[in-house]
């Protein structure tokens, strides 16, 4: 039996509409009464995940902001990992980043400079919403993540080869989806953050299983004792862990059906 279950949410746990559905609900619940910890671990602020741990009944860890913040099942914050602030100046406001929609992720909010109403479709059941500010005037609140939108994925790869130019040392770059270039501190992933918890908690890789569909799961699903890919994952995620046993997709709750089937939930 394994003693932790790790699952991205978009594109694995949740379904189509980005919610929870009512077997994986019941799933991770009935595996929770039996002992089985159950952490989430997604690209999302800790704000937006907050609203499906309190469907799940709560669970035992939230890995949020791609692995750049964790928090205990109680909410408190255990650790982070920030942006160097030498670096926001040029994410923030060189003229290469104006034809992209700009995203900043700090410890408690979101904020763009312009508003983008269908970036909340993805935010519908927690509500959690972003705010306007000139990035120019944002005070020193430590910055987890800055993700950038645009529907032409070449751009998003000419961005990315520039940042590396600039501050590879300093920063780390990912995928969530193609049109969504993600940016946070050097070394930052969730497969990272999840190895700093199970040192705390002294749980050994091998007794981890871990699912995911996304270029920010590949650490994740490659350093744990079993790791679970998505029919739908990625192609580039598929390509780079085409050892890992591959499953139905998300819109067919087959994380769940996984689960009953493997460790009768």
């Amino acid at each position: 039996m394994y003693k932790l279950i790790v699952s991205d949410l978009d594109g694995t746990l949740l379904n189509a509409e980005h919610r929870l559905g009512d077997s994986t609900r019941e799933v991770l619940t009935a595996l929770r009464r039996r002992g089985v910890a159950i952490m989430l671990a997604s690209g999302r602020h800790v704000q937006d995940m907050r609203t499906f741990s309190a469907r799940l009944g709560g669970v035992d860890g939230l890995i949020s902001s791609n692995g750049a913040a964790v928090h205990d099942r109680q909410g408190q914050l255990l650790q982070y990992q920030a942006i160097d602030r030498d670096c926001l100046p040029f994410l923030l406001s060189d003229p290469a980043f104006a034809r992209v929609q700009t995203n900043v992720y700090r410890l408690d909010d979101w904020i763009v400079e312009i508003p983008a109403p269908h970036l909340l479709q993805y935010h519908q059941d927690s509500g959690f919403a972003y705010q306007v500010a000139d990035f120019a005037t944002l005070d020193d609140a430590p910055v987890l993540k800055i993700f950038y939108f645009h529907d032409d994925p070449a751009l998003l790869r000419k961005l990315e080869q520039m940042i590396h130019e600039r501050a590879g040392e300093r920063l780390t770059t990912t995928y969530s989806l193609p049109n969504v270039l993600e940016v946070m501190a050097q070394g930052v992933s969730k497969g990272a953050a999840l190895a700093r918890v199970l040192q705390q908690r002294g749980i050994a890789p091998p007794d981890v299983m871990a699912f995911g569909d996304g270029r920010n799961d590949l650490e994740l699903l490659r350093d744990v004792g079993k790791g679970v890919m998505m029919g739908n994952a990625a192609a580039e995620l598929k390509a780079a862990l085409p050892e890992l046993e591959v499953i139905g997709s998300n819109a067919e709750e087959s994380v769940a059906r996984y689960l009953e089937r493997c460790l009768g939930a």
